[in-house]
């Protein structure tokens, strides 16, 4: 199998695409098919060496739990997904997107 290098043009689709994703590096790359250590290469060159790290992370989070009253009779059509010791609730009729962002924060959350 040979390899073939990408032009800029490529590379820089790349990158355009993955930071308007939302996902992780990793997560994107996976889909993509290119090393996930290549494409932050790619937007390092692309932005010079001053800005490619990420923003500090905020100090402190906060959650606040929101709960709908259930209705006599209604079946819970709730989804909960537990990751180590996070759990996420995914109410019926969702917003995918949104849980995609959710899913992407969490992936680079380091425990």
């Amino acid at each position: 199998m040979t390899k073939t290098r990408a032009t800029q043009a490529e590379r820089d689709e790349h990158v355009r695409a993955w930071e308007a994703s939302g996902l992780s590096s990793r997560a994107y790359a996976a889909r993509a098919g290119i090393n996930p250590n290549t494409l932050v290469g790619w937007r390092w060159q692309r932005r010079g060496p001053g800005k490619a790290r990420k923003a500090s992370p905020p100090r402190s989070l906060e959650f606040i739990e929101l709960a709908q009253p259930s209705r006599p009779g209604e079946l819970d059509r709730t989804i909960e997904l537990r990751i180590a010791d996070i759990a996420v609730r995914v109410a019926d009729g969702f917003e995918p997107e949104t849980l995609r962002r959710v899913l992407a924060v969490l992936s680079e959350v380091q425990p």
